[in-house]
């Protein structure tokens, strides 16, 4: 029995060498899909907590941001609007971890909170606002690469494929995201 204690503080020993670390990154959403048609290209961010897991080369991630697009077409008497808020977990793997340029790919999936504003404006007739706000899952899969500056700071940048499950139709944006990762 002291021997499996023994071994499980080696393997965690070695494994606490792994750093944590927190990701801040600013965004350009391009939306796709049935979204593309109404929306345009918008903007966001997000923060990403990632913790080492037990196999060299993973790390289990939270992600949480905030993400917005605005009419496609400037139409007039008409607003619209398309806002996101991702809470999302997940794991990713990096190739080549602890080199100047480290690769990586990952998935996440969590809720999407989303919000859609619609706005008419019918002159006399009023100004009738619809907003739509659901709770709905989702999917993100992403691809990127860190780029070793100093101990303790690395630049990332990858490409966000978020797919939302709606009650019509799925929704979807390419969140464009560049930022530094900061380890603890």
């Amino acid at each position: 029995m002291n021997k499996v204690f023994f071994f499980l503080f080696i393997y965690f020993s070695i494994n606490c060498m792994a750093q944590p670390g927190i990701r801040l990154q600013g965004s350009a959403a391009i939306p796709s899909g049935q979204l593309e048609n109404h929306v345009d290209a918008g903007f966001g961010g997000n923060i990403s907590f990632n913790l080492p897991a037990f196999l060299p080369g993973f790390e289990f991630t939270l992600t949480t941001g905030y993400y917005y697009c605005g009419l496609k077409e400037d139409l007039p008497g008409y607003s619209f609007n398309f806002k996101s808020v991702p809470l999302t977990a997940g794991v990713r793997y990096l190739f080549g971890e602890g080199n100047e340029i480290t690769p990586y790919i990952g998935v996440e999936g969590g809720a999407y909170f989303t919000e859609y504003f619609l706005e008419v404006d019918y002159g006399l007739l009023g100004k009738p606002v619809e907003i739509t706000r659901e709770i709905t899952p989702g999917i993100a899969p992403e691809a990127g690469f860190r780029i070793y500056i100093a101990p303790g700071l690395d630049l990332d940048v990858n490409a966000r494929y978020n797919r939302i499950r709606t009650k019509y139709v799925s929704r979807a944006y390419i969140a464009l995201q560049s930022g530094f990762r900061i380890k603890f």
